[in-house]
């Protein structure tokens, strides 16, 4: 079974850095590898891990790369939502 570890492609603004559980929007551009799912693709046969957000990978380009698997294991967290309003 061909496997898809997937980090996937974040919101305009979200770096994925240390502040990577909140929105985040700074002058130095830098994200945390995704040792999490390295760990676990390296144990899975057939298996290929696509980062999309230091990549600039589109949620498009994404579809189009899932296609070739039977799986796919995506990791998530803390949702951040942009401002929208005044007391968030």
């Amino acid at each position: 079974m061909k496997t898809l570890f997937l980090n996937p492609p974040s919101f305009e603004g979200f770096d994925g850095g240390a502040g990577a559980r909140y929105q985040a929007r700074r002058e130095i551009r830098s994200f945390w590898y995704p040792d999490w799912l390295a760990q676990a693709a390296a144990l899975v046969p057939d298996s290929k891990l696509v980062d999309a957000p230091p990549d600039d990978l589109t949620v498009e380009d994404v579809v189009r790369i899932s296609a070739h698997f039977d799986l796919a294991i995506i990791y998530t967290s803390t949702p951040s939502f942009a401002k929208r309003f005044p007391h968030c």
